[in-house]
Protein backbone atom coordinates (compact mmCIF):
# COMPACT_ATOMS: atom_id res chain seq x y z
CA UNK A 1 0.00 0.00 0.00
CA UNK A 2 2.61 2.56 0.71
CA UNK A 3 4.17 2.13 -2.65
CA UNK A 4 1.34 3.51 -4.01
CA UNK A 5 1.79 7.00 -5.16
CA UNK A 6 -1.56 8.33 -4.58
CA UNK A 7 -1.83 7.01 -1.39
CA UNK A 8 -1.24 9.65 1.74
CA UNK A 9 -0.58 7.96 5.61
CA UNK A 10 -1.34 11.57 6.37
CA UNK A 11 -4.08 11.53 5.22
CA UNK A 12 -5.46 8.28 6.44
CA UNK A 13 -4.12 9.37 10.43
CA UNK A 14 -5.72 12.57 10.24
CA UNK A 15 -9.23 11.06 9.30
CA UNK A 16 -9.00 8.49 11.51
CA UNK A 17 -7.85 11.00 14.69
CA UNK A 18 -10.42 12.90 13.63
CA UNK A 19 -13.58 10.07 13.64
CA UNK A 20 -11.84 8.62 16.73
CA UNK A 21 -13.14 11.69 18.61
CA UNK A 22 -16.11 11.99 20.43
CA UNK A 23 -16.53 15.33 19.97
CA UNK A 24 -16.75 15.31 15.85
CA UNK A 25 -20.01 13.27 16.20
CA UNK A 26 -21.09 15.78 18.80
CA UNK A 27 -20.13 19.00 16.69
CA UNK A 28 -21.86 17.13 13.83
CA UNK A 29 -25.36 16.48 15.98
CA UNK A 30 -25.28 20.50 16.48
CA UNK A 31 -24.71 21.20 12.94
CA UNK A 32 -27.69 18.80 12.22
CA UNK A 33 -29.74 19.74 15.01
CA UNK A 34 -29.58 23.64 13.87
CA UNK A 35 -30.41 22.90 10.47
CA UNK A 36 -33.03 21.45 11.31
CA UNK A 37 -33.90 23.71 13.64
CA UNK A 38 -33.86 26.62 11.01
CA UNK A 39 -35.84 24.64 8.56
CA UNK A 40 -38.71 23.83 10.95
CA UNK A 41 -39.02 27.39 12.01
CA UNK A 42 -38.74 28.67 8.94
CA UNK A 43 -41.62 26.35 7.66
CA UNK A 44 -43.62 27.02 10.89
CA UNK A 45 -43.08 30.82 10.12
CA UNK A 46 -44.18 30.62 6.23
CA UNK A 47 -47.45 28.32 6.89
CA UNK A 48 -48.27 30.98 9.49
CA UNK A 49 -47.61 33.64 6.81
CA UNK A 50 -49.73 31.75 4.41
CA UNK A 51 -52.94 31.90 6.37
CA UNK A 52 -52.82 35.26 6.64
CA UNK A 53 -55.33 37.23 4.44
CA UNK A 54 -54.03 39.79 1.77
CA UNK A 55 -50.60 37.33 1.39
CA UNK A 56 -50.31 35.78 -1.30
CA UNK A 57 -48.92 32.64 -2.59
CA UNK A 58 -45.04 32.25 -1.10
CA UNK A 59 -42.35 29.74 -3.00
CA UNK A 60 -41.98 27.88 0.59
CA UNK A 61 -39.48 25.50 -0.66
CA UNK A 62 -37.17 28.64 -2.58
CA UNK A 63 -37.14 30.30 1.31
CA UNK A 64 -36.29 26.79 2.87
CA UNK A 65 -33.65 25.98 0.68
CA UNK A 66 -31.98 29.64 0.74
CA UNK A 67 -32.44 29.26 4.60
CA UNK A 68 -30.44 26.12 4.81
CA UNK A 69 -27.88 27.43 2.91
CA UNK A 70 -27.60 30.36 4.84
CA UNK A 71 -26.80 28.44 7.85
CA UNK A 72 -24.48 26.29 6.01
CA UNK A 73 -22.33 29.31 4.97
CA UNK A 74 -22.11 30.38 8.79
CA UNK A 75 -21.45 27.29 9.71
CA UNK A 76 -18.49 26.32 8.12
CA UNK A 77 -17.29 30.04 8.09
CA UNK A 78 -17.13 29.08 11.59
CA UNK A 79 -16.13 25.79 12.30
CA UNK A 80 -14.04 25.03 8.62
CA UNK A 81 -10.70 28.02 10.01
CA UNK A 82 -10.59 26.14 13.24
CA UNK A 83 -10.56 23.00 12.30
CA UNK A 84 -7.83 23.54 9.79
CA UNK A 85 -5.83 25.91 12.08
CA UNK A 86 -4.92 23.01 14.79
CA UNK A 87 -3.41 20.82 12.23
CA UNK A 88 0.19 21.76 11.60
CA UNK A 89 0.70 23.71 15.07
CA UNK A 90 -0.89 21.21 16.70
CA UNK A 91 1.94 18.88 15.36
CA UNK A 92 4.08 21.72 16.99
CA UNK A 93 2.66 22.00 20.33
CA UNK A 94 2.72 17.32 20.17
CA UNK A 95 6.13 18.23 18.90
CA UNK A 96 5.57 15.78 16.47
CA UNK A 97 6.23 17.96 13.50
CA UNK A 98 10.07 17.34 12.92
CA UNK A 99 9.29 13.77 13.18
CA UNK A 100 6.98 13.91 10.15
CA UNK A 101 9.39 15.80 8.13
CA UNK A 102 12.25 13.73 8.76
CA UNK A 103 9.99 10.93 6.98
CA UNK A 104 10.65 10.27 3.36
CA UNK A 105 7.23 11.92 3.08
CA UNK A 106 7.74 15.81 1.67
CA UNK A 107 6.21 18.69 3.36
CA UNK A 108 3.65 18.97 0.54
CA UNK A 109 2.37 15.86 0.84
CA UNK A 110 2.01 15.84 4.75
CA UNK A 111 0.01 19.19 4.64
CA UNK A 112 -2.01 17.65 1.47
CA UNK A 113 -2.58 14.58 3.22
CA UNK A 114 -4.00 17.21 6.46
CA UNK A 115 -5.93 19.35 4.15
CA UNK A 116 -7.51 16.62 2.24
CA UNK A 117 -8.73 15.55 5.92
CA UNK A 118 -10.40 18.68 6.80
CA UNK A 119 -11.95 19.19 3.19
CA UNK A 120 -13.34 15.29 3.87
CA UNK A 121 -14.57 16.00 7.22
CA UNK A 122 -16.52 19.11 5.72
CA UNK A 123 -17.88 17.48 2.84
CA UNK A 124 -19.22 14.85 5.28
CA UNK A 125 -20.98 17.36 6.68
CA UNK A 126 -22.67 18.83 3.22
CA UNK A 127 -23.53 15.55 2.63
CA UNK A 128 -25.04 15.07 6.19
CA UNK A 129 -27.20 18.10 5.20
CA UNK A 130 -28.75 16.84 2.11
CA UNK A 131 -31.33 15.51 2.80
CA UNK A 132 -32.95 18.75 4.28
CA UNK A 133 -32.19 19.94 1.41
CA UNK A 134 -34.46 17.20 -0.68
CA UNK A 135 -37.57 18.73 1.70
CA UNK A 136 -36.91 21.69 -0.73
CA UNK A 137 -38.22 19.22 -3.77
CA UNK A 138 -40.88 18.46 -1.87
CA UNK A 139 -42.37 22.08 -1.45
CA UNK A 140 -41.71 22.51 -4.73
CA UNK A 141 -39.58 26.00 -6.71
CA UNK A 142 -36.60 24.17 -6.53
CA UNK A 143 -34.52 23.11 -9.43
CA UNK A 144 -31.58 20.64 -9.62
CA UNK A 145 -29.04 23.38 -10.89
CA UNK A 146 -30.06 25.43 -8.32
CA UNK A 147 -28.88 22.56 -5.47
CA UNK A 148 -25.96 21.82 -7.19
CA UNK A 149 -24.77 25.33 -7.80
CA UNK A 150 -25.20 25.85 -3.88
CA UNK A 151 -23.15 22.86 -3.52
CA UNK A 152 -20.11 23.97 -5.65
CA UNK A 153 -20.08 27.64 -3.71
CA UNK A 154 -20.22 25.81 -0.51
CA UNK A 155 -17.40 22.91 -1.53
CA UNK A 156 -15.30 25.82 -2.86
CA UNK A 157 -15.14 27.68 0.53
CA UNK A 158 -14.55 24.99 1.95
CA UNK A 159 -11.57 24.67 0.34
CA UNK A 160 -10.63 28.46 1.08
CA UNK A 161 -11.67 28.07 4.48
CA UNK A 162 -9.33 24.78 4.65
CA UNK A 163 -6.05 26.66 3.01
CA UNK A 164 -6.67 29.70 4.98
CA UNK A 165 -6.68 27.83 7.77
CA UNK A 166 -3.50 25.31 7.37
CA UNK A 167 -1.19 28.86 6.31
CA UNK A 168 -2.17 30.33 9.61
CA UNK A 169 -1.70 26.64 11.21
CA UNK A 170 2.08 26.88 9.50
CA UNK A 171 2.62 30.55 10.57
CA UNK A 172 2.55 30.48 14.51
CA UNK A 173 3.20 27.70 17.18
CA UNK A 174 0.27 27.50 18.97
CA UNK A 175 -3.06 26.39 17.75
CA UNK A 176 -5.20 28.60 19.54
CA UNK A 177 -3.57 31.79 18.18
CA UNK A 178 -3.42 30.05 14.66
CA UNK A 179 -7.22 29.66 15.41
CA UNK A 180 -7.31 33.44 16.12
CA UNK A 181 -5.60 34.30 12.72
CA UNK A 182 -7.60 32.70 10.91
CA UNK A 183 -10.95 33.43 12.29
CA UNK A 184 -9.65 36.83 11.92
CA UNK A 185 -9.03 36.38 8.02
CA UNK A 186 -11.99 34.87 7.52
CA UNK A 187 -14.31 37.54 9.13
CA UNK A 188 -12.10 40.55 7.86
CA UNK A 189 -12.67 39.11 4.23
CA UNK A 190 -16.32 37.65 4.89
CA UNK A 191 -17.77 41.09 6.61
CA UNK A 192 -15.43 43.98 6.95
CA UNK A 193 -14.24 44.32 3.37
CA UNK A 194 -17.71 43.97 2.01
CA UNK A 195 -19.26 46.31 4.43
CA UNK A 196 -16.86 48.99 3.25
CA UNK A 197 -17.68 48.37 -0.60
CA UNK A 198 -21.16 48.07 0.11
CA UNK A 199 -21.00 51.72 2.68
CA UNK A 200 -18.53 53.02 -0.58
CA UNK A 201 -21.31 52.13 -2.86
CA UNK A 202 -24.22 53.99 -0.60
CA UNK A 203 -21.67 57.14 0.00
CA UNK A 204 -21.28 57.29 -4.14
CA UNK A 205 -24.90 57.10 -5.01
CA UNK A 206 -25.94 59.95 -2.24
CA UNK A 207 -23.07 61.89 -3.47
CA UNK A 208 -23.93 61.68 -7.22
CA UNK A 209 -26.95 63.82 -8.09
CA UNK A 210 -29.95 61.46 -9.72
CA UNK A 211 -29.36 62.53 -13.25
CA UNK A 212 -25.64 61.49 -13.43
CA UNK A 213 -25.97 58.90 -11.42
CA UNK A 214 -25.56 56.13 -13.57
CA UNK A 215 -23.79 57.92 -16.16
CA UNK A 216 -21.08 56.38 -16.04
CA UNK A 217 -21.30 53.12 -14.40
CA UNK A 218 -22.10 51.13 -17.63
CA UNK A 219 -18.92 50.91 -18.90
CA UNK A 220 -17.76 49.49 -15.24
CA UNK A 221 -20.32 47.67 -14.77
CA UNK A 222 -19.30 44.09 -15.84
CA UNK A 223 -16.76 44.71 -13.48
CA UNK A 224 -18.96 45.25 -10.48
CA UNK A 225 -20.78 42.49 -11.13
CA UNK A 226 -17.92 39.96 -11.46
CA UNK A 227 -16.78 41.34 -8.01
CA UNK A 228 -19.46 40.85 -6.86
CA UNK A 229 -19.20 37.26 -7.10
CA UNK A 230 -15.94 37.34 -4.82
CA UNK A 231 -18.60 36.97 -1.91
CA UNK A 232 -20.24 33.91 -1.02
CA UNK A 233 -23.93 35.27 -0.69
CA UNK A 234 -23.69 38.06 -3.09
CA UNK A 235 -22.51 35.33 -5.83
CA UNK A 236 -25.58 33.00 -4.60
CA UNK A 237 -27.80 35.69 -4.82
CA UNK A 238 -26.56 37.17 -8.12
CA UNK A 239 -26.88 33.41 -9.75
CA UNK A 240 -30.44 32.99 -8.42
CA UNK A 241 -31.31 36.42 -9.88
CA UNK A 242 -30.00 34.95 -13.16
CA UNK A 243 -31.66 31.50 -13.13
CA UNK A 244 -34.82 32.92 -12.26
CA UNK A 245 -34.70 35.54 -15.13
CA UNK A 246 -34.16 32.71 -17.33
CA UNK A 247 -30.53 33.70 -18.10
CA UNK A 248 -27.31 31.42 -18.73
CA UNK A 249 -25.80 30.03 -15.35
CA UNK A 250 -22.47 30.52 -17.28
CA UNK A 251 -22.92 33.76 -18.74
CA UNK A 252 -25.53 35.94 -18.05
CA UNK A 253 -26.24 38.92 -20.18
CA UNK A 254 -27.72 41.58 -17.64
CA UNK A 255 -30.59 43.38 -18.85
CA UNK A 256 -29.49 47.22 -18.38
CA UNK A 257 -32.58 49.79 -19.98
CA UNK A 258 -31.64 49.49 -23.67
CA UNK A 259 -28.33 47.59 -22.99
CA UNK A 260 -27.34 44.05 -22.15
CA UNK A 261 -24.25 43.11 -20.23
CA UNK A 262 -22.20 40.19 -20.19
CA UNK A 263 -20.32 38.96 -17.17
CA UNK A 264 -19.05 35.26 -16.43
CA UNK A 265 -21.65 33.78 -13.93
CA UNK A 266 -21.19 34.81 -10.51
CA UNK A 267 -21.41 31.35 -8.79
CA UNK A 268 -18.43 30.62 -11.79
CA UNK A 269 -16.12 33.32 -10.49
CA UNK A 270 -16.83 32.63 -6.95
CA UNK A 271 -16.09 29.06 -6.89
CA UNK A 272 -12.60 29.38 -9.41
CA UNK A 273 -11.52 32.15 -7.24
CA UNK A 274 -12.17 30.73 -3.74
CA UNK A 275 -10.82 27.17 -5.36
CA UNK A 276 -7.51 28.51 -6.79
CA UNK A 277 -7.02 30.66 -3.68
CA UNK A 278 -8.06 27.71 -1.40
CA UNK A 279 -4.92 25.89 -2.92
CA UNK A 280 -2.49 28.25 -2.99
CA UNK A 281 -2.59 29.22 0.65
CA UNK A 282 -1.94 24.98 0.74
CA UNK A 283 1.12 25.80 -1.10
CA UNK A 284 2.49 28.51 0.81
CA UNK A 285 1.68 26.56 4.00
CA UNK A 286 3.83 23.54 2.47
CA UNK A 287 6.33 25.99 1.43
CA UNK A 288 6.52 27.43 5.17
CA UNK A 289 6.78 24.02 6.65
CA UNK A 290 9.72 23.36 4.04
CA UNK A 291 11.72 25.87 5.67
CA UNK A 292 11.43 24.91 9.48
Amino acid sequence: MTGLRPYNPIFDLEFRRLFRRRRTYVILGIYLGILGLGTWLTYVVLYALRQQPGIGSIPVGKVMFGTVFLLQLGWFSVFVPGLAAGSIAGERERQTLDLLLSTPLTAARIVAGKFAAGFGLAGLFLLTALPLLSLSFLMGAVAVEEVLVALAILAALVVALCGVGLYASALVRSSVVATLIANALVFLALVVLPGMVGLAAIMFGLAVSPPDRWAGVPPTLPTLLTLAGLHPLSAAVLTEIAWVSGLSLWWPEWPLGNLRVATPGPWLVFCLTYTFGGLGCVWAAARRCRRL
